[in-house]
This record gives C-alpha cells, structure tokens and sequence, in this order.
C-alpha cells in the first residue's frame, strides 16, 4: 500500500508542479519562522514550528520530484536532506532541552500526520486537490491535530508543563472539526465498507457525536455545550439580531436564485453556471462582513459548523443518503466548475475557508487583515468571473483570465476598501 501511494503520488505532482510551487514553499518557510520570531503564545509557537518543518520537508520532496534522475543530483540531493534533517531535528532537541517532551512528542505525530495526508491524499481523492492544495490540506490537518491535543494534554502538568490559554469558543470549534473530520475520513477511505446503508450512516452519525463532540465539550466547558452555547448566544442581544439577519438574508438569496433559475433558458452554459455560483459569493460577503464588524467570535463559530455541515453533506453525496443524497448531487453539479473534476466536490469548501482561514488568524484589532478574504475571494474573484466570462477577450499569456476580468476583480477591491475607509470601519 505504501509504494502504492508514493508512486501515484509522485506521478500525480509531476503533472502538477512547477517552480512556483517550490517559490511559493520556501516563502511558507521564511513566513512561519518571522510569525515564530515574533509571537508571544506558545500554542502559536508550536503551530509555526511545526508549519515550517512541514513546508521544508514538502521542499526536500519537490526538488525530489524536479531533478533528473542522474547520480550528480541524487548526491546533491542527498547533501541538502541530511542538512535540512539536522536544522529539524535541532528545532526539536530545543524542546527536549527545555524539558517540553510532551510538546516534543505531539510535534513529532502532528508531522507524521502531515506527511501522511500529503502523500496518502491524492491516491485516496484522485483529482481533487493541487500540490500546493494539499500541503495546506496537510497543514491544517497536522496543525489542528497539534491545537486540540495541547489545549487537552495542557490540562496535566505531568506532560505539558506550561500553560496553554484560549477561549471557549475555540475549543468548541475544535471539537465540532473534529467531528465532521472523523465522520469524513470514515466514508472516504476506500476499506471502510461498515458504512452501507442510510439507517448505518446516521447510526453512526449520533454514534460519534455522543462519544467524541460531547464528552470532549463538556470537559473543555465543564458544563453542558448546548447549555453553554444558549447562554453565550442570549448573553448579548446582538447575537440573536445577528443570527437572524444572516438567516433573512440567507432565505432571501435562495428565493432570489430560485427566481434567476425558472426565468433561465440554458443553466449548461459556463456564464448562468459563474453567475448562479457567485450568488453565493455575494451571499458570504454579507454575512461576513456584517460578522467581522459586529461579533468576530461569533462568525468564527458559525463559520466551523457551516464547514462541518458542508463535510457531512459531501459524506451524504458520495454514500447517496437517503433523503438528501440526490438532491445534494443534483444541486452540487449546477455550481461546479473546472475544479470539481475530482472524487470531491471542494470548490465550495475552499471558498468558504479562503473567507474563514483570516478571520481565524488576525486579532480583532486588525480589521483589514480580517477583511482580506472577503476582499481577494468574495469580491476581486467574483467580479473578475462575471466579467470576464461576460466580455473578457483577451487572456492572460498561457491561462484561462482574461485581462478584462482582472482589472475589474482589482478596480472592484479599490472600490471596496474605500468604501470601508469612508464610513470609518
């Protein structure tokens, strides 16, 4: 199985990488490294650590697949691992001398995970992801592993011995995630044959609800979540105006595509296709943008549980649920696009963690930081479909945007941030 992997993996990135890619990894490096140099947290410490160990040893494995197999460059090569190897594993011995062997040790799995997903990944979803795709895939799997495991192991002082702080909210996201990462893995790899029948599915759906998101909650919380979750929604007025202005304006949209799809005459051509699916952009930078200016923790919750309910929707898809796997494959194929020619329909999950991932990341304080995705995803792509698919003529050199698309993609951001600017948010 493993020489399996490795080689549809290798022949799979041969097609997929370039030199940009390997551009683009060595800045994920010296990226990680600055945030560690400057960050205070420990938790983040860890995280960065171990992003970077991951992004040079997907390095060492992408100069791998470039070279020709000549025995000048497998010496070359070699030389450059070994030293690559020490600088690792010297990272990690300075752990072990500030006596962080729990810390150590969970490092060490999280990268292993990593490795795993990267290599494992594109044999178990043929077509799904890019190279660069799947090293953020395996980033976030790793870094989330290493995220709950210390904010759980952090509670014994006989394995982490340093504090580690968060909020609430976090680790009730985490829990959430793990979940429907649980129930995800469980129906796509390709032994889990268990899993059969709809009566099965949502068996084993309560199942690991009951045994994995509620017990871990409620050890984080000391109370119970649903409890909990009340009380923080309650605890604030604006909350509940803000549940239900997004739920309004969610209904609405879904009348106003309604409308679009009985008064369309051809939904097959690529222009209805770009315009029904940036609806749901439009439709995300409402809703986030109404979220990162009145309660960012809040859409940080909202935001987890959508992508969990769009991983158990995907799980319904593949498996054909009964009542919604149908209709989930029936409206999932009327908004894909070039990228959804893969095992997984995911066009969908990287908008919404392409809007997500900087809100998760920048301190409330920092408004645009916060705004990025809503801004490059939710504003400069979609203007820059609809436009060039609608007048676009001439094309980039060697890809598929057009120039049109582009200037109005960044005339439509301009725009954007000056309107931010001149309503003082």
């Amino acid at each position: 199985m493993k020489a399996q992997f490795s080689l549809n993996f290798r022949d799979y990135n041969r097609n997929q990488f370039d030199f940009q890619c390997l551009l683009i990894l060595i800045c994920f490096v010296f990226s990680w490294l600055f945030i560690y140099l400057t960050t205070n947290d420990e938790l983040c410490k860890a995280i960065f650590i171990q992003n970077s160990l991951i992004s040079t040893w997907t390095i060492i494995y992408s100069i791998r697949i470039i070279l020709p197999h000549s025995t000048k460059y497998s010496f070359a090569f070699m030389i450059f691992q070994c030293t690559v190897t020490i600088l690792n594993g010297s990272a990690i011995l300075m752990m072990l001398f500030y006596e962080d062997f729990g810390l150590c040790l969970l490092l060490v799995l999280s990268l292993f995970l990593s490795k795993s997903i990267f290599i494992a990944g594109p044999t178990l979803c043929p077509k799904t992801c890019s190279f660069i795709e799947w090293l953020l895939i395996s980033m976030g799997c790793s870094g989330f592993f290493l995220s709950i495991n210390l904010h759980w192991w952090s509670h014994f002082e006989d394995v982490i011995n340093r504090p580690i702080y968060t909020f609430d909210y976090v680790v009730v996201c985490e829990c959430l995630l793990l979940f429907g990462m649980i129930v995800s893995i469980l129906q796509i790899i390709p032994w889990s044959t268990t899993i059969t029948t709809t009566t099965q599915f949502y068996i084993s759906l309560i199942t690991i609800f009951s045994s994995v998101f509620l017990p871990q909650a409620y050890f984080f919380l000391n109370q119970n979540p649903f409890i909990w979750l009340f009380n923080y929604i309650i605890n604030k007025s604006h909350r509940v105006y803000l549940l239900l202005f997004w739920l309004i304006t969610s209904l609405f949209s879904l009348l106003i595509i309604n409308l679009h799809l009985k008064f369309t005459k051809n939904l097959n051509t690529k222009h209805e296709k770009t315009i029904i699916r940036k609806y749901f952009h439009f439709l995300a930078i409402i809703v986030y943008t109404s979220g990162i200016l009145l309660d960012t923790h809040l859409l940080i919750m909202c935001s987890v549980a959508f992508i969990v309910l769009l991983l158990l929707l995907e799980c319904m898809k593949i498996k054909n649920i009964a009542p919604f796997g149908n209709i989930i494959r029936n409206a999932w194929n009327m908004y894909e696009n070039e990228k959804d020619t893969g095992s997984i329909m995911v066009s969908h999950l990287f908008l919404i963690i392409g809007l997500s991932y900087p809100v998760w990341l920048a301190d409330d304080n920092r408004r645009l930081a916060q705004l990025s995705g809503i801004i490059s995803v939710g504003i400069g792509d979609s203007i820059a479909s609809i436009v060039g698919s609608k007048i676009g003529i001439h094309k980039w050199p060697g890809a598929k945007r057009t120039l049109e698309g582009s200037l109005a993609g960044l005339i439509a951001q301009f725009n954007f941030i000056a309107c931010l600017w001149y309503f003082g948010t």
